[in-house]
């Protein structure tokens, strides 16, 4: 009797023990599997630099069409970044310089019979911008490029300038940091660059159109970019004899 007793209280003792562990395994491996998600969850919520979660992180406000014909347009560029609302104003800024100072034909004291057969939409003389955006993985580009419009010489290339974003952290790439990443050298850029030129080098009157030289040797107008393939480009100004141009070239 006291033996049986003794099994029936071993049994129940067992009992308990294997429901403590189950129980016990299963809240452990709750906790266990939810709190890497959590602390995921809390991480993907602090590197999202978005400003407004709906817009891209690079996007335009502001449109005006400034002439159809010429194709010239002003739009303010917003970068989406908590970390770069000073930049998103300082490109505001100049974006409203460039508006304020175009210059009208209908306002210049000395208005000559050709000067009004090139009227366009009155404009005389402006600088405007162009503006691309690339994504890739992590990465966002802003390419600005600067052109000068003149109603006899129409556009011309006056400077060029990019932003490259990391969006997991929402910090400003460096050049350094962006050469290193596609483990290149100014360098080997510029002889890339020279060798392109080289291939497109036109002869008018016996003299070389491309100033090949001019263009490595003072090489300061120029601008990265990685495209949505995650291809790294240079934009940069090309020195000639005629009219100084803007050329874009992958370099890796």
């Amino acid at each position: 009797m006291e033996e049986n007793l003794k099994n029936k209280l071993g049994f129940w003792i067992f009992i308990i023990i294997v429901l403590f562990l189950a129980i016990g395994g299963y809240f452990f491996m709750d906790y266990v599997l939810k709190e890497p998600e959590e602390k995921n969850n809390d991480l993907k919520e602090k590197i999202n630099h978005k400003i407004d979660k709906n817009k891209d992180f690079i996007y335009f406000e502001n449109a005006e069409t400034i002439s159809e014909g010429a194709e010239i347009y002003y739009q303010d560029v917003v970068i989406n970044l908590d970390t770069q609302e000073v930049l998103t104003e300082s490109l505001r800024k100049e974006n409203k310089i460039y508006k304020e100072n175009i210059q009208y034909i209908s306002k210049q004291s000395l208005l000559s019979e050709e000067l009004i057969t090139y009227n366009n939409d009155d404009l005389y003389s402006l600088n405007f911008r162009e503006y691309k955006t690339y994504e890739f993985d992590k990465y966002v580009s802003l390419l600005i490029i600067d052109q000068y419009y003149t109603c006899f010489d129409l556009n011309t290339f006056y400077k060029t300038k990019s932003y490259i974003f990391n969006t997991e952290t929402g910090a400003l790439l460096t050049e350094e940091e962006i050469l290193s990443m596609y483990d290149l050298e100014m360098t080997e850029i510029k002889s890339k660059i020279k060798t392109h030129l080289e291939s497109k080098q036109v002869i008018d009157n016996e003299v070389e159109v491309i100033r090949i030289e001019d263009t490595i040797n003072d090489f300061k107008n120029y601008a990265f970019y990685i495209n949505e393939y995650g291809r790294l480009y240079i934009s940069y100004l090309v020195k000639s004899t005629q009219v100084d141009y803007n050329e874009i070239m992958e370099v890796n």
